[in-house]
């Protein structure tokens, strides 16, 4: 299956200079957590540079960027044009001709996250560019106008400049240039992104699941509401595959006898249904559904398949194992042994005479 695309723009602070091991830079520990949400594999092109500024993000990146067909965009430059002396204007101008480039893309909302500049103003590293006032100031200001252009282009704007001092003096929070951030400080820059960008960057995942899949996804919804559940929990999700009555999970579930009337009569004697006073104002997918998620997804890379399928989704319930589906599947002798073998059979089709 096709990666989740992401694209890192900027300078040093995203190629992760003064750090001993690149993988140790936040772009690659953001992949890392894209990629434990949703089971789908995340290839990075990181095109940051030591000492760029963003005359030369556009000379140099925005070219290689147009022709990379990104699905998720970090920026963050303008350290090199702070210490260079740019002036304000010439600064914006080259954000909003950086920013421009990059809404050419059409990516949904919240796919781009422009990223501030840290404040790396009183860092012994950076005595030689000035008074450490001067340097505070003109950060501030500099990060002023990419949060406005950000703004202004439709990208969510993500602030870490309070990271860079936050926690000065741990170990491996500084390189040992004392001025650009250890690998300490890139998990911490990296897990603040995350946390701001989580549920745009998690919903990538959707653009690999079949037209099939997603809509297991809201039958189960459906089923829940039935029930006046206030949840979406993994018994739902079985209901979905076995009411839908088509494709591979359907069928390997028949062969089983399993069927929708068993197991909603199974789930009504164990999980009673509310009454109609109880209608829940608002239903939600519980932990389980959003680990089966993405355990569905890393099923369908591992198998090759070129979309999640709800053949995979069955797969997810039995592998996620905890859940009520996979206790009710487990009881009715399903086990993920024979789903499997079953599922291979399939994809092979009938043997040749």
């Amino acid at each position: 299956m096709e990666s989740i695309r992401y694209l890192a723009l900027g300078d040093s602070y995203s190629i992760g200079t003064g750090l001993d091991d690149q993988s140790q830079c936040f772009p690659i520990l953001l992949a890392r957590h894209l990629t434990e949400e949703t089971g789908f594999d995340v290839s990075v092109v990181n095109l940051g540079v030591n000492g760029y500024t963003t005359a030369d993000l556009i000379r140099e990146e925005l070219p290689v960027a147009r022709a990379s067909s990104a699905e998720l965009v970090t920026v963050l430059i303008g350290a090199n044009d702070v210490v260079q002396g740019s002036d304000e204007a010439a600064y914006r101008g080259r954000l909003n001709q950086i920013y421009g480039a990059i809404q050419e893309f059409g990516l949904p909302m919240g796919r781009v996250a422009a990223i501030s500049i840290p404040n790396f103003s009183a860092l012994a590293g950076a005595a030689s560019f000035g008074p450490t006032d001067l340097l505070r100031s003109r950060i501030s200001a500099f990060n002023g106008l990419a949060r406005s252009e950000a703004q202004r282009h439709q990208f969510g704007y993500i602030d870490i400049t309070a990271l860079h001092a936050a926690a000065e003096g741990l170990p491996g929070w500084l390189a040992a240039d004392n001025l650009h951030p250890g690998p300490a400080q890139h998990r911490a820059i990296a897990d603040h992104i995350w946390q701001a960008a989580r549920g745009r960057w998690r919903a990538a995942m959707w653009d690999r699941w079949s037209i099939a899949a997603k809509r297991v996804l809201e039958v189960a919804a459906g089923e829940a509401e039935t029930r006046r559940d206030s949840y979406i929990g993994t018994e739902h999700v079985l209901l979905s595959l076995l009411k839908i009555r088509e494709g591979d999970a359907w069928e390997l579930l028949t062969r089983r006898a399993i069927s929708y009337p068993m197991v909603r009569r199974t789930l009504d004697k164990v999980l009673r249904p509310r009454g109609p006073e109880q209608r829940p104002s608002r239903i939600i997918p519980t932990t389980r559904v959003k680990h089966m998620t993405s355990l569905a997804g890393r099923e369908a890379s591992e198998q090759g398949a070129p979309s999640v399928e709800p053949e995979h989704i069955l797969l997810a319930l039995m592998v996620e194992g905890e859940g009520i589906a996979a206790h009710m599947l487990a009881d009715l002798g399903a086990t993920l042994a024979d789903a499997r073998a079953n599922l291979e059979r399939t994809r092979q089709g009938p043997p040749s005479s």
